[in-house]
């Protein structure tokens, strides 16, 4: 039994006439006819009764086939759908990476609701994670797409591009001595006590700090932490100063303070991160529509 022997049946149940319905069916009624005989043959029951005035009847047992018969056409049909919609890209699941800095400059928010919009069927589940451990996952299968501090380079089969840049600020705790001053130089900065990420979550946050430092100065490193939230926590506590994105200061606490640095500005650049051969169709769907998110950035 084949799924167009269930339409055939459901179009004579429906009519109840089998040149109407072989007509329907685009098909001529002998045939038609014939092949509700070889459904009734393999199912081993009489679905219609037939009278010698062309008069079409469903049995009891062909009532009760009808429903299944329906929603089976139904489920075949769903199924059919999806899987079309699969290949297209539609529907699936695409796992996220993000840092705080992209969150908080609202390109995550942005990607995802274009994202939304565009691919609706798609479940696009997010996770926080720093820059080199999303970049593992991606190499590893275990990430799909990541947003991540930009890098110089990035493992054979990794491509990226970038979102738009943030300035970077000093921020410091609001009765940090510094707080007060209009115009902070290198020089002044030169004898602070700086808080940092750890080296293996860096991505050049040393090269971050050492810009705006004097040449030749080595940053006083009091203490190191393993994310953004963590480093904004050690500047609330007036532990010590660090150069961040703005966008962060969306997620400080009301003690911390940004100010601008004397000098040519520097930017955060963050990426979005992703696998060039990408076998699934609903990650190459979800990546193209996050380039059309930022292409006139």
């Amino acid at each position: 039994m084949e799924v167009r022997h269930l339409r055939y049946f459901v179009a004579v149940a429906s009519e109840l006439h089998f040149a109407r319905a072989a007509e329907l069916l685009n098909i001529a009624a002998p045939t038609l006819s014939a092949q509700i005989k070889s459904l009734e043959s393999h199912l081993g029951v009489t679905l219609f009764m037939r009278s010698t005035k062309k008069k079409v009847e469903l049995t009891d047992a062909g009532r009760q086939f009808q429903k299944r018969a329906l929603a089976l056409i139904e489920s075949f049909d769903q199924a059919e759908r999806f899987a079309k919609e699969a290949a297209r890209g539609e529907v699936g699941d695409v796992r996220l990476g993000y840092v705080v800095s992209a969150a908080t400059a609202g390109h995550v928010k942005k990607a995802l609701g274009l994202a939304r919009v565009a691919l609706p069927n798609v479940m696009i589940h997010i996770r926080r994670m720093e820059t080199l451990p999303q970049v593992k996952a991606i190499s590893a299968g275990a990430l799909d797409i990541g947003f991540m501090r930009s890098m110089y380079s990035y493992p054979v089969g990794i491509d990226s591009f970038d979102l738009p840049r943030q300035r970077f600020c000093l921020a410091l705790h609001r009765d940090h001595p510094l707080a007060t001053q209009k115009r902070i130089t290198a020089a002044v900065l030169a004898k602070q006590k700086f808080v940092a990420y750890e080296l293996d979550a860096e991505i050049g946050f040393w090269r971050n700090i050492t810009a705006v430092l004097p040449p030749g100065t080595i940053p006083q490193i009091v203490q190191r932490v393993p994310d953004a939230v963590s480093l904004l926590t050690l500047i609330s506590a007036n532990v010590g100063i660090s150069v961040i994105p703005e966008s962060l200061i969306n997620v400080a606490d009301k003690s911390v303070v940004l100010r601008h640095i004397a000098g040519p500005p520097s930017y955060s650049v963050n990426s979005v991160v992703y696998r060039v051969a990408e076998p699934s169709p609903a990650v190459r769907a979800v990546v193209k529509e996050f380039r059309k998110a930022f292409a006139s950035r």
